[in-house]
């Protein structure tokens, strides 16, 4: 399943439902699926999917140690004092 972003978002019968969506090739926005969450395991889910999105970001820095100085080198650039 691809996720781009974010549908709808609701809490039903003890279940948070949020609907993912993508762009299709007509650049339209659709439904690609819906995560179904126990309300008792919601915040165990959303912490493990933001340690994974950490950790993978921390492999990316890793792979590439000069790009985040490199941003960081162009932000004050742009900066006016």
């Amino acid at each position: 399943m691809l996720i781009e972003g974010i549908g709808t978002v609701s809490f039903v019968n003890g279940l948070l439902k949020i609907q993912t969506v993508a762009v299709n090739a007509a650049g339209e926005v659709k439904e690609t699926g819906q995560l179904e969450i126990p309300g008792s395991r919601v915040a165990e889910v959303i912490n493990g999917m933001s340690n994974a999105a950490n950790g993978i970001q921390e492999k990316l820095n890793e792979n590439n140690p000069n790009s985040d100085s490199k941003d960081k080198q162009k932000s004050k650039k742009g900066k006016k004092k």
